[in-house]
């Protein structure tokens, strides 16, 4: 006699993670975002300068050039190995312009140079998902959505990330790393922390300060365990996990370039017996010409700011960076929204300390950098502006039921319900005049200078341009910074004159400057500018005119 026991399986339905009102938001916040960002995409005189290195670079990806000189053939893990930037920017823009070369007839300078604003505005975009979860986790689905279209909107966000620059791929891969810390947090498995970990070191692979994702998350998860909230084996066990995924994505890298990254300003921050250039007096390439100030950064002026205090000019440095690039009133609302949710803070939220803890780093990370290498730009603060809309976001609701309370304000809102979106409205529309403005529409003579010189110079002729673009635009550095070798009958000086140039300060600057004293442009853009400019000018002039250098 035998007897069966048995038992049927039933199959349970997944368990839903977006629903209609989740669907509608985000739809209305991508849409906002495209729109953004293919307006500035569309009306961008030239891309940044940083956008020639990545273009070069996805190219080399592509199709990889032997250095100039050597002839000796290359292969792309070779270009990893040599180039300054992380790989998943440049990757990111070979895809785009591969998916480019058949949708739009432009030449290659112009085609890879769009793929870098492309690859970019994309990642902005998709960025809309992970920070629209990460707000309806922590606080509600108006603040993921007022979050999300924050970001999408203000001044140097949208700009930042429409141009030509990685901005757009790092922030996506560490809102993901943040998204999932904060899950980790609030429901603490190993595989949870395995997964943030991961994200996080695709953070790093786009920007080496994306490991500021996992140290964040490590703090919480020692905090965790030290205050008891978690047994303390099972902390070291997520913390464990979390490194383990950090290293599974960004060891392969570090073994490949043999080290922490391959840019100069981390190298510059953390070694203790280098004087950075600009503390000696040398400002590198981007420094102001005498105000101190750049376009978008602060730096420190060796002869006007002599006698200052370093810490002091740092600490200054930064707030007014981190303050305009969170467009002044996000900042206040992100003060009150901390002040707000104190009592979950102390009452250990850890979902919530992941964001605050991330934005504590950031601002340490910056103050070090201002006061370390004494150069502090709006494109470091992208990080702590995203972290700010969420939280800023989050402040909306606890200052509108302040001012109901004020005696006089109190009468001025009539429908309380409508007050945080009318907010939210007010916000964007302050924003949207200083977003829509062109990108970089000073340098647009650079592009039809180069075009000038792709028809005009000579196949052994040299370039000297001090700023770039018009070698870029001319097809003569695609696959690799300037390289003249020999003696050329004609040397092409390229010169900005008019209004100060930010890059006053560039190594060729002055030296093409003195190349160009006493002979007259063969080309200027535009045409009819005054003498004293604005205006994109090209001068030739024979070889043998030059004083021997």
């Amino acid at each position: 006699m035998s007897a069966e026991v048995g038992g049927q399986l039933e199959a349970v339905a997944a368990r839903r993670a977006l629903f209609g009102p989740d669907y509608v938001r985000l739809a209305a916040v991508v849409l906002v975002g495209i729109g953004v960002h293919a307006w500035l995409v569309a009306h961008t005189a030239v891309p940044a300068r940083d956008s020639l290195g990545f273009a070069r670079y996805a190219l080399n990806l592509s199709d990889p050039h032997p250095e100039p000189g050597t002839g000796t053939p290359r292969q792309r893990i070779d270009v990893i190995r040599a180039a300054e930037q992380p790989p998943a920017y440049p990757a990111a823009i070979w895809v785009t312009e591969k998916v480019l070369r058949s949708a739009c007839p432009l030449p290659l300078p112009d085609r890879a140079l769009l793929a870098t604003q492309v690859a970019n505005a994309a990642a902005a975009v998709l960025l809309v998902v992970p920070l629209y979860l990460t707000g309806r986790m922590l606080f509600s689905r108006n603040v993921g959505f007022a979050g999300a279209l924050l970001f999408q909107v203000l001044p140097v966000a949208a700009r930042v990330t429409s141009d030509g620059l990685s901005e757009g791929v790092y922030l996506l891969a560490s809102a993901a790393a943040v998204m999932l810390g904060v899950r980790a947090a609030r429901r603490p498995t190993v595989g949870g922390f395995l997964v943030c970990g991961l994200a996080v070191g695709a953070s790093y692979l786009a920007r080496p300060e994306g490991l500021l994702v996992g140290m964040a998350v490590g703090l919480v998860a020692c905090a965790a365990g030290l205050a008891r909230l978690w047994p303390r084996d099972a902390a070291l066990g997520r913390l464990a996990a979390l490194g383990v995924g950090v290293a599974l994505v960004a060891v392969p890298y570090m073994v490949v370039i043999g080290k922490l990254t391959n840019k100069s300003t981390p190298g510059a921050i953390l070694n203790p017996w280098e004087t950075p250039r600009i503390w000696q007096g040398q400002p590198s390439a981007g420094a102001a010409p005498a105000g101190g100030l750049a376009v978008l950064g602060a730096w420190w002026n060796p002869k006007e700011d002599e006698g200052k205090n370093r810490l002091v000019w740092a600490a200054a440095a930064v707030w007014t960076e981190v303050i305009k690039a969170v467009h002044y009133v996000v900042g206040a609302l992100t003060l009150v929204a901390i002040g707000a949710h104190r009592r979950r803070l102390f009452a250990g939220d850890l979902g919530l300390w992941v964001p605050v803890a991330l934005s504590g780093l950031s601002l340490v990370l910056l103050f070090f950098l201002a006061a370390r290498v004494g150069y502090v730009s709006e494109r470091h603060t992208v990080l702590l502006v995203m972290l700010c809309c969420l939280l800023g976001a989050a402040g909306i609701g606890p200052v509108v039921r302040g001012l109901a309370h004020v005696p006089v304000l109190g009468r001025v809102v009539v429908w309380p319900a409508a007050a945080p979106a009318v907010l939210l409205a007010v916000l964007v529309a302050s924003a949207l005049p200083y977003t829509f403005k062109t990108l970089h529409p000073h340098r647009e003579g650079h592009k039809h200078a180069g075009k000038w010189l792709a028809a005009h110079a000579g196949e052994g002729d040299w370039v000297q341009d001090p700023l770039a673009w018009a070698e870029w635009y001319a097809g003569r550095t695609l696959y690799h910074p300037p390289h003249y070798p020999g003696r050329p009958k004609y040397v092409w000086v390229v010169l900005e004159k008019g209004k100060g140039s930010p890059h006053s300060r560039l190594p060729q600057w002055e030296e093409a400057r003195q190349r160009a004293a006493g002979h007259r442009p063969v080309y200027r853009w535009p045409g009819d500018a005054p003498e004293a400019g604005p205006a994109v000018e090209v001068y030739k002039i024979p070889f043998a005119d030059l004083a021997p250098r």
